[in-house]
């Protein structure tokens, strides 16, 4: 009798303390609703506040994302050369010496390649300058036979086309080209920030471990494991963007000016050039380098009575994409950005829209490192919310031992903190877990 009586006061003891689990798991999903609408408030009026700021200083915000941009690239090369230790030189001037041999050899050779293309560059626009007015004619008669040609259509067809252009919502493609360049010379305006940009990458290159500690300080500890992991992945993506976008200019500017060459084609110089400065920008780089070269090469073609050399040159083009794309991209550049081209041309439109060409070419990185944020502090924490939430889920299934034991060891679902309503389920399951070691057979039962 004894016996049943001490069973009847453990499980009434089991049912309170189950009873006292579910209520409190009420009250903590209660609380977590709440504080979830808090915090997403919270997170939009700070996200306004941000972009607030960010519209008032953005020519301050772009000078840094350029000099932190260059810094990467220096970086890329800085950081084998202080692998090797120098016995006479501490850490820190070895880093200030590579920084400095860096940036002398990036800047001497961008002085020197300048030094070398300005007279076959002034040479070639002193050619075109002269020639555009015959290119000019050219294309304003091909222009009235492109008129008669439309004249000449069906009523219902040129209603159909006039109806459409009346109607689009989008600016038309010269006027967006025309707000991009704007864009650009507005900004190029800002002597002084173009001056700071290498002072502010000379200093991120050398200070960058110390200014990431000191950034680190205001993280909480909680904070700090995934914070490192964000900075070093937004650090690994920036610099295998601005290595292989800068490899891919030159191959790609360099390519074009040989082709051209070989096809007989004139200014191949300035034509590499903007097809090398194009070809940085994500997605449609090489459809805005191309345009002009194929139509600049109709123009020359009609006139010299080669009338398929616009051909050859798109062939050409067509061929120089599919190479870059299918085999020299991937070498490079990989999987880092992890983006659909459909983002990519959204945020260069965005980029190219505020920022002209230089938003376009930051906007591809931008949006991979806004990624990268995103699945950090929002995707892979509901993950694991998730995750955890399935481990209860399945420790609560589980039957208890048919023999009435129960193996020792730490309780495995301590990972469970981390989610805001499993407080009360980790309870339920010490209350289940001590249930259990009530029920082992004792010395005094078992006799």
């Amino acid at each position: 009798m004894a016996f049943i009586t001490k069973s009847e006061d453990e499980r009434d003891a089991l049912t309170g303390a189950v009873v006292a689990a579910v209520v409190e798991r009420q009250r903590e999903v209660s609380e977590s609703r709440w504080r979830f609408i808090g915090g997403a408030l919270l997170r939009v009026a700070l996200l306004a506040l941000c972009g607030y700021v960010l519209w008032r200083v953005g020519t301050i915000v772009t000078t840094l994302i350029i000099a932190g941009v260059l810094a990467s690239a220096a970086g890329a090369l800085v950081e084998p050369l202080t692998r090797f230790r120098v016995p006479f030189l501490s850490p820190k001037t070895q880093r200030i010496a590579a920084t400095v041999l860096v940036f002398v050899l990036l800047f001497g050779g961008l002085f020197l390649t300048v030094t070398v293309m300005v007279k076959p560059f002034q040479t070639e626009w002193a050619q075109l300058k002269t020639n555009w007015p015959r290119y000019q004619v050219a294309l304003e008669s091909w222009a009235v036979q492109a008129k008669v040609w439309y004249q000449g259509l069906s009523p219902d067809v040129k209603n159909f086309v006039d109806s459409l252009r009346e109607k689009q919502a989008m600016p038309s493609p010269t006027a967006w080209l025309g707000n991009i360049l704007g864009a650009t010379l507005s900004w190029a305006t800002h002597v002084v920030e173009l001056i700071l940009v290498p002072v502010l990458a000379f200093y991120f290159t050398v200070d960058g471990r110390a200014l990431r500690s000191e950034l680190l300080f205001f993280v909480p500890k909680g904070r700090l494991r995934s914070t490192m992991a964000i900075l070093n992945e937004s650090g690994q993506i920036m610099r295998s963007y601005i290595v292989a976008q800068f490899w891919l200019a030159v191959i790609a500017g360099v390519t074009v000016g040989v082709g051209l060459t070989l096809l007989g084609m004139p200014y191949a110089l300035i034509l590499g050039i903007i097809a090398g400065v194009t070809r940085a920008i994500p997605v449609i780089g090489p459809l805005l380098g191309g345009i002009p070269v194929v139509a600049l090469s109709f123009l020359y073609g009609a006139q010299q009575g080669n009338p398929y050399l616009w051909v050859w040159v798109l062939v050409f083009f067509t061929v120089l994409h599919l190479v870059e794309s299918k085999v020299i991209m991937p070498h490079f550049l990989g999987h880092h950005l992890h983006l659909h081209a459909v983002i990519i041309l959204i945020a260069l439109l965005v980029g190219g829209e505020f920022f002209g060409l230089m938003g376009m070419f930051l906007a591809a990185p931008l949006a991979a490192l806004a990624r990268v944020l995103i699945m950090h502090f929002f995707v892979i924490p509901r993950r694991r919310q998730e995750r955890t939430a399935r481990q209860v889920k399945e420790a609560m299934a589980k039957p208890p031992p048919a023999n009435g034991t129960l193996k020792s060891g730490p309780l495995r679902l301590t990972t469970i903190e981390v989610s805001n309503g499993g407080r009360g389920a980790l309870r339920l399951e010490r209350a289940l877990r001590a249930d259990r070691e009530t029920r082992r057979p004792s010395s005094g039962d078992a006799a």
